[in-house]
């Protein structure tokens, strides 16, 4: 349970805020104190007749026609009005400021497990469901706001509204006073009992609550594939399995918290039930008077309510303890690309690359199989102004070794150098800052055109952009659209074709002034007209660059200033190509199979 201690460490940053509200739940505690009182004065003192005690005496002398029967009367009924009136407004006062506080600190935990999420490795990101993450983000992040406004807060309030009417009822009868606290143990065990399942059960809700939204998602993601194979039935019956598990894991958790509940209603019934007929006894023998019983009654019926709360709040902890450790998993999880406390910081990045013996391993998700080995033992150079062309046949771990050079992933063993510098010991952000990619999967944001290509550069002029659009020959159709370049798209770019798609990709990477550019598969959407003069144009811009270059036309990179070439993992070959054909080998055998293929 040490996960909700630590979650209440949160509540430190927002603890002037803090303070007052707990101030304003004590002021609305002491207030529910007073509460019973004006019910005695009427009836031993207004209706019995008795003489007020010295203290009220007095109070009763300095105001008022307070020495008469009727002033008396009015103020007692005045008293409680005001008290009724006075509770109402801390509560209102209170409930607006405790959620104002909470929502501060469910907006900060949800940043810092962004910030999280966003530091964390393409292989952590790869082994986690989408839709999980998005549970975690939107749902479990509350954990906060329940420790503080279900426990915290009620909790402490609770505990002491407890203790000042004990205190109260043994000014009254002692007897009855510990009689009435006897349902404390009672509730401490009914937690024992029900803690662990409570827990288990709340934990299996959630975890199921993140794979059926995880399944919602992929599905979603994939729609045009569930069409277009007419497999709705399919998915549908699957969807049917995981509801049916998510319905079974809450109605257990609602289950066990129903019996937990009513368990406390039952210890806290046989206790009031003790207690009202021990009183009525002690009435009966003549210790205590009516007035006194009709007060220590109201407080035995006001002492279930901050019992159940404590109750309530016992089992808030377990639930948002629950969610907790779901949110602490992601910002507990070690950075697989952790940065150096004191990187080495150089003024310029030319872009001169360096793989020295790297070799790469992929973690299978859920760690179920053994590593699998995606680069083995690769070396190579690329300096600034070359042109280095990435060549193998699908899955040889040609965008794997690209990605190297952005750090989404770091070598399992050898290293990769640039200018000079181990890139684990290079700043992070510095680093990705020198390096502009078109991904083989172009990512489009559903905001307009212009903010796309700008995404990578700080305030670019239009101009800039609309020149970086006609480098990727983007200019022409986006200019044709109704709205230009303030043309907003949907989700992921859906609403243009892959070839506009990637051309406005090409164009958020040429706009970035960057010391290394990275294309993967830029232009396998593109007819060969545009393909053509997008790579003219690309080469210009690669006089200044260090520029990778990854496609399966090799008619595409026959300029290439060297060719890298793959198989299985390994580096069989590297030159222009007039060299490699001329060595007969595996480029060469690629080159003329395509070249068959095309005849």
């Amino acid at each position: 349970m040490n996960r909700f201690p630590r979650l209440l460490s949160y509540a430190i940053t927002v603890w002037p805020g803090l303070l007052v509200a707990f101030a304003i739940a004590f002021s609305g505690m002491l207030l529910e104190l007073l509460r019973p009182w004006p019910l005695k004065v009427v009836v031993d003192y207004v209706l019995g007749g008795q003489d007020l005690p010295g203290t009220l005496a007095a109070m009763a002398a300095a105001l008022p026609y307070g020495d008469t029967t009727q002033g008396l009367l009015a103020w007692t009924i005045g008293t409680l009005v005001v008290i009724t009136l006075a509770s109402a407004v801390l509560t209102y006062i209170g409930t607006a400021l405790v959620v104002k506080l909470c929502y501060r600190l469910v907006h900060g935990l949800a940043g810092e497990l962004f910030a999280k999420l966003q530091r964390l490795s393409l292989s952590y990101h790869q082994k986690q469901a989408g839709g999980d993450l998005i549970q975690r983000m939107s749902q479990d992040v509350y954990c906060v706001h329940m420790a503080v406004s279900a426990v915290l807060l009620p909790g402490v309030i609770s505990l002491c509204t407890l203790i000042g009417m004990f205190v109260i009822l043994a000014q009254i009868d002692v007897t009855l006073a510990l009689m009435s606290m006897v349902v404390v143990p009672g509730l401490a065990g009914a937690l024992l009992l029900f803690a662990g399942p409570m827990d288990r059960a709340t934990r299996r809700r959630y975890d199921e609550l993140g794979s059926f939204m995880s399944f919602v998602d992929q599905a979603i993601s994939g729609i045009k594939v569930v069409q277009g194979f007419n497999r709705e039935d399919l998915l549908q019956a699957k969807l049917q399995g995981y509801a049916q598990r998510l319905g079974g894991a809450y109605q257990r958790d609602v289950n066990i918290g129903a019996a937990y509940k009513q368990v406390t209603l039952i210890v806290t019934g046989l206790s009031t039930a003790a207690v009202l007929g021990l009183g009525a006894w002690r009435v009966i023998g003549g210790h205590i008077s009516l007035g006194d019983l009709l007060v220590f009654t109201s407080y035995l019926a006001a002492l279930s309510g901050p019992i159940e709360a404590i109750s309530v709040a016992l089992g808030a902890a377990v639930v948002s303890g629950s969610q907790a450790r779901r949110v602490f998993e992601v910002l507990d999880s070690g950075e697989e690309v952790p940065e150096r406390a004191d990187p080495v910081d150089p003024p310029v990045i030319r872009g001169d690359l360096q793989f020295e013996d790297v070799s790469f391993c992929y973690v299978q998700r859920g760690d179920e199989g053994p590593p699998r080995t995606v680069l083995d033992h690769v070396s190579f150079t690329a300096s600034p102004g070359e042109i280095v062309a990435i060549v193998g046949a699908t899955g040889m771990g040609k965008s794997t070794l690209v990605s190297l050079i952005s750090r989404f992933y770091d070598p399992a063993s050898g290293r990769v150098l640039l200018d000079g510098h181990d890139l684990r010991d290079l700043p992070l952000r510095k680093l990705r800052s020198s390096v502009s990619l078109v991904l083989q999967e172009p990512y489009l944001f559903p905001v307009s055109i212009a903010e796309n290509i700008a995404f990578g550069v700080e305030d670019p002029s239009l101009s800039q952009i609309h020149e970086a659009a006609r480098m990727a020959c983007a200019h022409d159709f986006i200019s044709r659209l109704p709205l230009g370049y303030a043309t907003n798209l949907g989700e992921s770019g859906s609403s243009l074709s892959g070839g506009e798609r990637q051309r406005i990709a090409i164009a958020r990477a040429m706009l970035r002034p960057s010391s290394i550019l990275i294309l993967d598969e830029p232009t396998s959407a593109l007819d060969a007209r545009t393909e053509a003069q997008i790579l003219q144009n690309l080469a210009q811009s690669a006089r200044a660059r260090t520029t990778f270059f990854i496609s399966h036309r090799l008619s595409t990179i026959k300029h290439a200033d060297k060719i890298i070439v793959l198989d299985d993992g390994r580096l069989v070959e590297a030159g222009r190509h007039e060299e490699l054909i001329g060595n007969g080998a595996t480029y060469s055998a690629l080159y003329r199979h395509q070249e068959l293929a095309v005849l």
